[in-house]
């Protein structure tokens, strides 16, 4: 048996892993930039915003948002087509928003649209890091690869 009975939920599919969640919120840090001025009385984190804060990178946390949205629902009852086709896709939607981020950035340095800093170091070296983690786990393709059935609805 490749996981235990503890890594399945009680639909007998995986359990989404806390590292999926942790990076799908991660991803939604350009949100919570370009949120944070409206939000925040506080000057240097204001600040922080308007000096991290581009259209692009916010474009990059766009793919992420329908992902979540599936995590949440995730459930025998919800069988749309539409739910089934993102969360197949899951691994390519995180892919694509840390790719979007990595290439928003390196853009901005490159035509000297913003500086290069250990923020944007920091933001590259995560995104790396993410990236080699979701394209190597077996784990994550096991997981988007299984969706609770919908002959299991009547049973729980």
């Amino acid at each position: 048996m490749k996981y235990s009975f503890d890594d399945y939920n009680q639909y007998n599919v995986l359990k989404i892993p806390l590292m999926l969640v942790l990076t799908s919120i991660y991803l939604l840090k350009q949100i919570l930039i370009f949120v944070l001025p409206m939000i925040s009385a506080i000057p240097f984190l204001v600040k922080f915003a308007h000096q991290h804060f581009t259209i692009a990178l916010l474009l990059s946390s766009f793919p992420v948002i329908p992902l979540l949205i599936v995590m949440l629902i995730r459930a025998p009852k919800r069988q749309s087509i539409i739910i089934r086709w993102i969360w197949e896709r899951g691994r390519l939607f995180l892919l694509s928003s840390l790719v979007l981020e990595i290439t928003s950035i390196i853009l901005y340095v490159v035509f000297e649209l913003n500086k290069f800093n250990e923020i944007s170091l920091m933001f590259l070296y995560i995104d790396a890091v993410l990236i080699v983690s979701l394209l190597k786990s077996q784990r994550v393709r096991d997981v988007f690869a299984e969706y609770p059935d919908k002959a299991l609805a009547e049973n729980v």
